[in-house]
């Protein structure tokens, strides 16, 4: 979760996928300048915004897809996956519907399968403890 809020390395400030991060950020971080988590719909800075995350959230997700192959891989990789926590996990299940929506257009664009949350839970739990040492 934390690795993608970190953003790409190598890409300019002002990238097209900043929309998509932006909100990332919003939804995993607390906003230091008011110690507290935003709400849904408030605009913050340029660092997290929850602005375009609630009015028109497919415009930023197609900005992310039109210039995801300037991305490094492994970063998209991070962003998939915290993405399909929050899209499975986020209290407020308006942050779940729009990180599915991110999670799956990623998915198909990548030409992925999407978990379930039950694979997921399986994929990131302790479940296999015989090969722990």
């Amino acid at each position: 979760m934390l690795l993608a809020a970190r953003g790409p390395d190598g890409v300019a400030k002002v990238h097209p996928c900043k929309g998509v991060v932006v909100a990332y950020r919003a939804c995993v971080l607390v906003a230091a300048k008011y110690g507290r988590e935003l709400r849904f719909g408030e605009r913050a800075d340029s660092f997290m915004s929850l602005g375009a995350f609630a009015e028109d959230w497919v415009v930023p997700v197609q900005d992310f897809m039109d210039h995801k192959d300037a991305l490094p891989f492994h970063y998209v990789m991070h962003l998939l996956h915290g993405a399909e926590i929050l899209s499975y996990k986020h209290p407020d299940g308006r942050y779940q519907a729009r990180w599915e929506y991110f999670y799956k257009r990623l998915c198909v664009d990548m030409h992925l399968t999407p978990e379930t949350e039950a694979e997921m839970d399986k994929r990131l739990s302790d479940w296999n403890q015989e090969h722990w040492t």
